[in-house]
């Protein structure tokens, strides 16, 4: 649903957009590699398309480029930025290659000032065969409903943000910033099973496309869209993801994770990140005395983090607080529940990976080997919607 950079991640055993949930009988999950979760940013708001208006997506494959090849059956193009400028239509009856990656569909090429967007143009359910296997991972035939219901979330993300990027010329990044897409390389043949078992088919509220916000691992409840200091949304709210004393996603090595911190380290992070995690104020210090969670959200994660420093506090607000304690390019893995320092130590806990709004898809796939179906599994985490066809 929703951030965004790719992270391929491996679970030991099992998985959801970020680890393992137990088989029907209970015992150990098979090996298969971990969903990675999203990293959006704060999407653009995306004006609904009308019912059967548009069918076939815009994906901005690349932006900024300074030179692209497109190898095609019955021709190969090549663009350089600063010539041409303007946008070239590449129809062809086959696959084409771009990169080191194959892909369905046809091509343009937009050439302007700030250099060439390359843009792949395809019926949204062959757009699907390539996100689904790279969202939740290669499943088994007993998640099948897993796989299902990411196809439905997928699908309904993907029509709900057609135009969302209509000043860059295209519908949807092929990346964490939407949903990852990846072409034909690795499509998975019970991944494109499960999306024409559901061709067409959409999570809608009150007769309206949702915003079908998803994530690896919730940690045992979800979170609402204000993470993101958006509105909330009647259909994502805060919902409990257990049954019988269990956690869905319990088996997610993300499901209980620490990080710890030494003061001087955080100094540095601090200044280095405050920008990007939207602190409310940024100016230099050189000691930090305290960091205090003031507010929580539903789920119980940090909604409002104050640092106190020699020179005076300032605050980070929901989501961007992962960011404030990014270290080599990697965020915290979700909101952190707690924070507490011992001896110029500090000790960041958390529960989950991801932004935690929507469907959790560690939970999404321990519930397909519970027997549940795909339509059971997105009604639990989207409150009061209807699957309808679109």
């Amino acid at each position: 649903m929703q951030l965004i950079f790719l992270l391929p991640l491996v679970l030991a055993f099992f998985a959801c957009a970020p680890l393992p949930p137990l088989g029907p009988a209970g015992g150990p999950p098979s090996p298969q590699p971990e969903p990675k979760p999203q990293e959006q940013e704060e999407p653009e708001k995306a004006e609904e398309p009308q019912i059967g208006e548009r069918r076939i997506i815009d994906i901005g494959i690349g932006l900024r480029k300074e030179a692209a090849v497109i190898e095609c059956p019955e021709k190969k193009w090549e663009f350089k930025a600063g010539s041409n400028l303007g946008k070239t239509e590449i129809e062809t009856e086959g696959d084409c290659k771009y990169g080191d990656k194959i892909y369905r569909g046809n091509w343009s090429v937009l050439s302007t000032d700030s250099g060439l967007t390359i843009i792949n143009t395809l019926p949204i359910e062959d757009y699907l065969k390539g996100v689904v296997p790279h969202e939740i991972g290669r499943l088994k035939q007993e998640e099948f409903e897993a796989l299902k219901a990411q196809a439905v979330a997928a699908r309904t993300y993907a029509y709900h943000h057609l135009g969302s990027r209509k000043s860059q010329g295209f519908d949807i990044y092929a990346d964490t910033r939407d949903q990852v897409y990846n072409g034909k390389n690795e499509e998975d043949s019970l991944a494109s099973e499960a999306i024409l078992a559901t061709d067409g088919l959409v999570i809608k509220y009150n007769g309206s496309l949702i915003e079908a916000y998803y994530h690896s691992t919730c940690g045992g409840k979800t979170e609402t869209s204000e993470v993101w200091g958006q509105e909330s949304k009647p259909y994502l709210v805060a919902v409990s993801d257990s049954a019988n004393g269990r956690v869905f996603c319990e088996l997610s090595k993300y499901m209980k994770w620490e990080e710890k911190f030494g003061r001087e380290e955080l100094v540095s992070l601090f200044q280095k990140n405050a920008m990007d995690a939207r602190a409310d104020k940024t100016f230099s210090f050189s000691k930090i005395d305290q960091i205090i969670v003031t507010e929580k959200f539903p789920g119980g994660r940090a909604k409002r983090l104050v640092v106190f420093t020699n020179k005076g506090s300032f605050e980070v607000f929901g989501d961007r607080i992962r960011r404030l304690f990014a270290r080599e390019g990697k965020f915290l893995p979700s909101i952190p529940l707690n924070i507490s320092q011992d001896k110029g130590i500090f000790t960041v806990m958390g529960s989950g990976y991801g932004h935690g709004i929507g469907m959790c898809q560690m939970g999404t796939i321990a519930r397909a080997r519970e027997g549940q179906t795909f339509e059971q599994i997105l009604k639990a985490y989207y409150t009061g919607v209807s699957i309808e066809k679109y």
